[in-house]
């Protein structure tokens, strides 16, 4: 896609759009690749996404706040990573989950300096699928299958400044507070209303809980 819709934008954010995301349809078949921006600008295109999880050993789930310099929603509250599986055979592949997986596992470091030792695939749980759109401006927008991973670690994140503006620790009840006082990405409060509440009360108990189904949320206003 053209370069004008990235003019304004951080250079190595505009970088990262130009990366090949895995088109997909409404039952996740794959269908092809296109550009990130392609994805997210104008009407966008459907394509996989993921969301991680991480828990500490003391229940608490750990956030970040967006990046001011991020193309689409700056300076939101989400989960502790979300981003794109990539169009390559590695984050392609689905037995396992293990393609999304090891895109978590890849963004975990990226964004959170999080090394792959400390986030083991084998350690992530893959709960379920998340279908929703959200226009998060008259340019740009989401429109996502994402997969919805959770990992049981007590990491240390150090926060890559051009990705996170900060990172945190949170109990529920801190979690809801939040929820009252910032904003909060829609996919993330989709999750948190939606999904969360069941698996943090079972954190023992996660892969019984996941279905690897797809829930539909529609479109979802934000704002």
């Amino acid at each position: 896609m053209e370069a004008e819709p990235l003019d304004k934008h951080d250079t190595e954010q505009v970088a990262f759009m130009a990366e090949e995301c895995i088109l997909v349809n409404e039952s996740d078949t794959v269908t092809g690749s296109a550009s990130k921006v392609a994805c997210h600008h104008g009407e966008g295109v459907l394509h996989r996404a993921f969301s991680i999880l991480v828990f500490d050993s003391e229940g608490r789930l750990l956030l970040q706040q967006r990046s001011p310099e991020k193309i689409t929603f700056p300076g939101v509250w989400a989960n502790t990573c979300c981003s794109h599986p990539l169009h390559c055979e590695p984050e392609l592949e689905m037995q396992d989950a293990l393609g999304v997986k090891r895109a978590a596992q890849r963004k975990l470091g990226q964004e959170l300096g999080i090394p792959a030792t400390d986030a083991p695939l084998g350690d992530m749980v893959f709960m379920t699928r998340m279908l929703y759109r959200a226009r998060a401006s008259a340019e740009w927008v989401e429109h996502e299958m994402d997969h919805i991973i959770c990992l049981r670690a007590d990491v240390k994140p150090a926060p890559n400044p051009n990705e996170i503006a900060e990172a945190r620790w949170v109990t529920e009840a801190e979690l809801r507070e939040l929820f009252d006082s910032e904003a909060i990405g829609p996919w993330f409060r989709l999750i948190a209303e939606r999904l969360l509440p069941a698996w943090w009360a079972d954190l023992d108990g996660l892969a019984r809980m996941a279905d690897g189904e797809i829930h539909d949320m529609g479109e979802v206003a934000w704002s």
